[in-house]
């Protein structure tokens, strides 16, 4: 899944996902089930780190091709651009992803107890949800990084390294003769505050630049 590992290796916060492509990666021929469980699993979980990440409100109950439908043309709205045939694009996406979920419904294999003589998933058919998988999440994260990223409202605190780095330089905190991070307890007691920091921290940084 090289497209989607390029993008997840961008921020540490995103690197948890590293386990889900390794068990896909893994489980194409061994476990074709498993393979296409935690393909829709991994796309659920970026859809809904983005959105969160955006502020943008989904449903706790939303199903999966909607809500892969709702992360693209969010992502699309952020970007400003007006390309022909994307809402339709989506459309169509959506359609995919419906048909994944109902093939992950009937041959789950962590989340369902099926029987031992069960007709097994074709390994054929976990390579293209495996390789549709890489494609889906791939365009989404192209498009989050690329023209949405900026616009995050949630701040993730190992994502804000260089700014944590800096914070707790200019503010040493000791207690007890034991050295603490600053930035981390500012982002643990107050958010807020740690993000209008943050902000100001990079006004600063685009100031330093044109100067």
């Amino acid at each position: 899944m090289q497209w989607t590992r390029e993008y997840i290796a961008k921020e540490p916060s995103l690197r948890a996902f590293a386990t889900h492509i390794s068990t896909i990666e893994n489980n194409v021929e061994i476990n074709p089930s498993l393979c296409i469980e935690v393909s829709k699993s991994l796309t659920e979980a970026i859809c809904k780190t983005i959105l969160s990440n955006q502020n943008a409100t989904y449903k706790d109950d939303i199903a999966f091709n909607v809500l892969v439908k709702q992360t693209l043309e969010h992502l699309i709205k952020q970007s400003g651009k007006d390309m022909a045939g994307l809402s339709e694009l989506c459309r169509r996406i959506s359609a995919v992803a419906q048909s994944i979920a109902e093939i992950r419904n009937n041959a789950g294999f962590a989340s369902h107890g099926l029987d031992v003589l069960h007709p097994q998933i074709d390994k054929s058919l976990s390579l293209l949800i495996y390789k549709t998988t890489d494609v889906l999440c791939g365009f989404m994260m192209h498009f989050y990084f690329n023209y949405a990223h900026h616009t995050n409202q949630r701040l993730i605190y190992q994502d804000c390294e260089c700014f944590n780095d800096w914070f707790d330089e200019e503010n040493p905190l000791e207690v007890g003769g034991v050295p603490l991070s600053a930035s981390k307890a500012l982002y643990n007691l107050d958010y807020h505050a740690y993000k209008a920091n943050y902000i100001d921290y990079l006004e600063y940084l685009s100031e330093m630049k044109e100067q």
